[in-house]
């Protein structure tokens, strides 16, 4: 590993009169790998240029211009026969997703994580593989930013970060901080009974969603939602008031859910949260930042979080807010029509899907069905299918829960190889991944998906 990375640092050090077009996944993980590597070129004083995509489709790759010194980061592993216009031409690729089979050439520098033995489901992500890069550049500030990508990319599913991402974390040292919680979302930022009700996964009837259900929780256990200061949140609760609503939740979602996924409840009530103590509010906490990134990204506007990863609190995170707000306003309105649509069962009742052409764009498709897992309207425990249709393509997104994950499910292969079978593309993360392939072909996709999810 040590070898393939000084030779691409060396590469990037020898081209440093060109100017570098940064190609990046249009995630937080994408996100904050574009940023890590932004903020190490400016530090060599190299000239850059930035751009995200959402995946390396064909078309997508049909509308870019190869530079001449090219840097992709959370991509481009996966598809690498789509980027034959590159051949010949100096490329870096960091990435973490499993490699496509396909032939590299001599100017180009891979490095991804399961070609140097490490697991890029868990050990280390997008941004993980591009700190990598950077610290053998001599830029050692952007351990936060990997740790942000990782989590963004839901890398601590397993109650705590794993593998490499723990040495990253050590290395981040006064600037994010591990500690034993509650996981639940906004443990700075909101109060404790919407912090409550919004923990969906494992799905609680009569919390989840629910204020009412919250409340009541939070006073049948004797935990004061307010104090002196105002609403309490999770960071305001005592170490003994943790505890006992971590034991109540953990009963309560293991009697919820199908007995065989029940041993893998406590470690996503109760585990590693990652602190970062130079921010305030939102920011503080490193999945609301991630999910912060991820919601400039769902706006298709990237680079707001860009610059918000690379340090800007001012405009660009007054821009991230009112985007944060109009992200919520939307989902919300979307999560109405798709009430009234409905969610359909899979030809075999494997999976569960939805078809809001005209509702919604692409880029929301997945939140919402990750949303509709959440919201007790369908089955949590069957992967969801967020389809859009446009200019004749099935675009879709696919989440399903981390319950499904942790027991060995892995949505994503499944996902991959059901689109290459209708002439499609795909690919992603074993609980959320996407795809696109000829609309007339949505059945079969359909059908393809179930068979291999049986």
């Amino acid at each position: 590993m040590f070898f393939h990375l000084r030779k691409a640092a060396e590469k990037i050090r020898k081209n440093r009169n060109q100017t570098v077009e940064i190609i990046s996944h249009m995630d937080a993980d994408g996100v904050c790998a574009a940023a890590i590597i932004s903020k190490t070129l400016e530090k060599e004083n190299i000239e850059h240029n930035v751009r995200f995509v959402r995946m390396l489709y064909r078309e997508v790759v049909e509308g870019l211009s190869p530079a001449e010194f090219t840097i992709f980061t959370d991509l481009g592993s996966s598809q690498l026969s789509n980027l034959k216009p590159w051949k010949g031409r100096e490329v870096i690729i960091c990435d973490h997703h499993p490699p496509q089979n396909g032939e590299g050439w001599e100017e180009l520098s891979h490095l991804n994580a399961h070609l140097f033995g490490l697991d890029g489901t868990q050990e280390i992500s997008g941004s993980g593989m591009a700190y990598l890069l950077a610290r053998m550049l001599g830029n050692r500030d952007s351990s936060k930013l990997a740790l942000l990508g990782a989590i963004g990319d839901v890398q601590n599913v397993w109650g705590r970060l794993k593998g490499y991402n723990r040495r990253i974390l050590t290395e981040a040292r006064g600037e994010v901080e591990a500690g034993e919680d509650l996981l639940l979302f906004g443990r700075f930022s909101r109060p404790l009974f919407k912090s409550l009700m919004s923990f969906s996964d494992p799905f609680i009837p009569g919390l989840s969603g629910s204020t009412v259900g919250a409340v009541s929780l939070l006073k049948e256990l004797g935990i004061p939602q307010r104090d002196e200061r105002g609403w309490r949140r999770v960071a305001d609760l005592t170490e003994e008031e943790r505890k006992r609503l971590a034991k109540t939740l953990i009963e309560r979602a293991s009697r919820s859910v199908p007995p065989e996924l029940a041993p893998f409840v406590p470690s996503l009530v109760w585990g590693e949260t990652y602190t970062l103590p130079k921010e305030e509010g939102m920011l503080r906490d490193a999945s609301e930042f991630s999910t912060c990134l991820n919601s400039t990204a769902r706006h298709e506007q990237p680079d707001i979080g860009f610059e918000l990863a690379k340090g800007d609190r001012g405009p660009y995170y007054r821009t991230m807010l009112q985007l944060l707000g109009e992200y919520r306003k939307f989902l919300s309105r979307a999560m109405e029509v798709l009430e009234q649509e409905g969610v359909r069962s899979g030809p075999r009742g494997r999976i569960q899907y939805f078809d809001l052409t005209g509702t919604i764009r692409e880029s929301f498709v997945g939140t919402l069905a990750g949303l509709c897992l959440s919201s007790g309207m369908c089955d949590p425990y069957k992967p969801v299918v967020g389809v859009v249709r446009d200019a004749g393509m099935a675009r879709i997104s696919v989440r399903c829960s981390k319950l499904l994950f942790l027991k060995g499910v892995d949505v994503a292969q499944a996902v991959r190889k059901a689109a290459e079978e209708v002439g499609g593309e795909g690919g992603g993360h074993a609980v959320a991944c996407g795809a696109q392939f000829p609309e007339e072909r949505l059945d079969d996709f359909l059908q393809n998906l179930e068979n291999r999810l049986g």
